[in-house]
């Protein structure tokens, strides 16, 4: 049996949220409206403010501005995200999603365990493993998922993973 344990902080709780924002349609839209567009059209108009009122230094503030813009808004649609998903939590939500996990790989089973708690998951509900550079999520549905922290895992996640996904595609077959 092979195992993992981490530690699930309050950053790691929109993780999730943020890894499936980034498919989505309308977060690239805003991303590019706020990336592209606001800024082009703010250049216009120092363009504008240069060329039939011959005031350079406005248009370099403009522009600057623009500029400006273009690197602030995605930190500032992702700090949005990360405040309106932890404003979901409740205090009580917060202390029992946070802490230390175990998880361990069982031939039938993920097993969870959390303060003595334990959780057994069968291997044909959870449809998939996917791995970013900070995380790996485990999929129990296309909107819920395990987050675990690269950064807070004791042991062989790498085995983990792959052992857990071979688990998934035989409970599948």
């Amino acid at each position: 049996m092979l195992e993992i344990e981490y530690e699930l902080r309050e950053q790691d709780l929109t993780a999730f949220t943020e890894h499936q924002m980034q498919d989505k349609e309308h977060y690239q839209k805003t991303l590019r409206r706020h990336q592209v567009v606001l800024p082009a059209i703010m250049a216009l108009l120092a363009f504008f403010v240069w060329f039939f009122f011959g005031n350079t230094l406005a248009a370099i503030y403009i522009g600057l501005i623009a500029i400006a813009w273009h690197y602030i808004s995605p930190l500032v649609i992702k700090w949005n995200i990360r405040r309106q998903t932890l404003g979901l939590y409740s205090e009580e939500d917060k202390k029992n999603a946070l802490g230390k996990f175990k998880l361990v790989v069982e031939p039938h089973h993920l097993l969870q365990i959390k303060d003595g708690d334990e959780t057994r998951i069968p291997w044909k509900d959870i449809m998939s493993v996917e791995s970013t550079k900070r995380y790996s999520f485990i999929y129990l549905d296309t909107n819920l998922a395990l987050v675990v922290p690269k950064k807070t895992v004791n042991g062989d996640l790498n085995k983990f993973l792959s052992l857990a996904d071979k688990r998934i595609k035989a409970a599948e077959a």
